[in-house]
């Protein structure tokens, strides 16, 4: 116990005079303590050894190393080697930050009294490897190479209610995926996605990441998903549930994100408390791909108002509508490019949708659509579907349940020739100073009160990747789309 006590002496002096960090390594986690923060070390011999306000039990210490190197402040730093993963936590942090090591399976709990944003930074490789946080102050995360797959649960969970910073460095390549399993071994939530984040989370940085979800959805967000300017590129590779399932809102400012998923591709659902622009879907910049193979699933879908106001956007559902005969209410389920159970609003940017299923719909809202700016081609192709019960539901390009108003930009609109109607509605279409060209099985009557005239033509045939120009309005067609004795409506404000 003297030799004991000797060396631990020995540590300490050497410590206050010649080095910049002790690191306290107790199995694969290391606290590393700077000179400046560690103030008088006391000693009990043979039990504990207390440095600040963290007390350290003897037994538990693998070694105590110095070195010169320096730690920032508020930093936790977890390393994937394979089969392991070291984690390496600031002195300052110690007193509030508890980590568990099991291979490369790390879980790390935070005191409910840490009151500073801390940043984790994940890096390495690990096959068999996962990333666990719980908390309740705002963190950042940090991708820096990463690359996890867990066999058992989530790649990555977040139990942290608050504002969640995920950051992907620039020219740094990570990637995650979960395993064939629905059952976490970390004492969380059910498993919910590949990468799962309990609070709201603001993506920034300039590199790339790519997730493959194998269980249900590929990312899940109990709050608001916020990609910021400067953002880089996010892959969905795959998921049999949603790519993006978001609460609150989606809001996408710039960055590249490319999904292809079985459920839904972007699904925005409200929360239940009143929050700002609750269940909206929101595109302003980038580019976003979307592709949806499920049957009655939608490439863009959320709870409230959809609104494109810049970007280039192109979506893709290729499913059929479903029937559910326990659903007495509305025991049909059509797919969708993009589905808003709110008001869709268009002021610029790109929009491209494509539903090649039976009963699929381009745009489908339930409340007014209104294009002022932009680009916005919608196309369906799909058959008629005809349920069990005989009810049935069109291909419709674009559809709502209040009015269609397009007094501004570019709208092509083609419906599939099976009963498929360009612009429908029970309310009213306006031609307000857009330019217009719907096609489809179904003519289109706009409201008197339309500010621009507009002119209806039958019985042509359409073929795709040509060329349609009717009173100066001129539209080329989607190379899928194809229609003899076609409906067609122009409208622009030079007619």
């Amino acid at each position: 116990m003297k030799r004991a006590f000797a060396l631990v002496a020995v540590i300490i002096s050497s410590y206050s005079l010649y080095a910049q960090t002790m690191r306290v390594n107790i199995g694969n986690v290391t606290y590393a303590i700077p000179a400046s923060q560690a103030g008088e070390m006391l000693y009990d011999a043979g039990k504990t050894l207390t440095i600040g306000e963290k007390t350290y039990n003897l037994t538990d210490i693998s070694n105590i190393t110095i070195d010169a190197t320096s730690v920032a402040d508020n930093t936790v730093d977890v390393t994937y080697s394979e089969s392991s993963a070291k984690v390496v936590i600031s002195g300052n942090l110690a007193p509030y930050i508890n980590a568990k090591v099991n291979g490369a399976h790390v879980a790390i709990e935070a005191n409910p009294t840490l009151a500073q944003q801390v940043t984790y930074t994940l890096s390495g490789t690990s096959s068999n490897g996962s990333f666990y946080m719980s908390g309740d102050y705002a963190i950042e995360v940090v991708l820096n190479n990463l690359s996890i797959h867990n066999p058992d649960s989530a790649a990555i969970n977040l139990q942290d209610g608050k504002l969640i910073g995920i950051t992907l460095p620039a020219g740094t390549s990570s990637s995650l995926s979960d395993g064939l399993t629905s059952v976490a071994d970390d004492g969380s939530d059910t498993h919910k996605a590949a990468f799962y984040a309990d609070g709201h989370t603001s993506w920034s940085g300039s590199g790339t990441l790519s997730i493959t979800g194998n269980v249900k959805h590929a990312f899940s967000g109990d709050e608001y998903m916020l990609l910021n300017e400067g953002f880089g590129t996010l892959t969905i590779s795959g998921a049999p549930g949603d790519g993006l399932n978001i609460n609150q809102y989606f809001k996408m400012l710039d960055g590249t994100v490319n999904i292809t998923s079985a459920g839904d591709g972007i699904d925005v659902g409200k929360k239940k408390t009143d929050k700002t622009d609750n269940g909206m879907l929101t595109i302003s910049g980038g580019t976003l791909t979307v592709n949806t193979t499920g049957n009655s699933t939608k490439a863009l879908k959320c709870e409230s108002d959809m609104v494109v106001t810049g970007g280039t956007t192109t979506a893709t559902a290729t499913g059929s509508a479903t029937y559910d005969a326990t659903n007495t209410a509305d025991p049909i389920s059509s797919n969708a490019a993009a589905k808003c159970d709110g008001k869709f609003t268009m002021t610029g940017g790109n929009l491209t949708l494509t539903s090649t299923g039976s009963g699929g719909k381009g745009l489908n809202s339930t409340g007014d659509i209104t294009v002022s700016g932009g680009t916005l081609t919608v196309v369906t192709t799909g058959t008629t579907y005809v349920a069990p019960n005989n009810d049935d539901t069109k291909p419709q390009a674009v559809k709502s349940d209040g009015n269609i108003t397009l007094s501004g930009g570019s709208v092509l609109s083609c419906a599939s020739i099976n009963s498929g109607n360009p612009f429908k509605t029970s309310a009213l279409v306006y031609t307000n100073g857009a330019t217009v060209m719907g096609i489809g099985n179904k003519s289109v009557t706009p409201s008197t009160s339309s500010t621009c005239k507009y002119k209806n033509y039958s019985g042509v045939n359409i073929t795709g990747g040509s060329t349609v120009s009717y009173d100066g309005v001129s539209f080329t067609i989607p190379s899928i789309y194809s229609i003899n004795g076609a409906k067609i409506l122009v409208s622009s404000p030079s007619m």
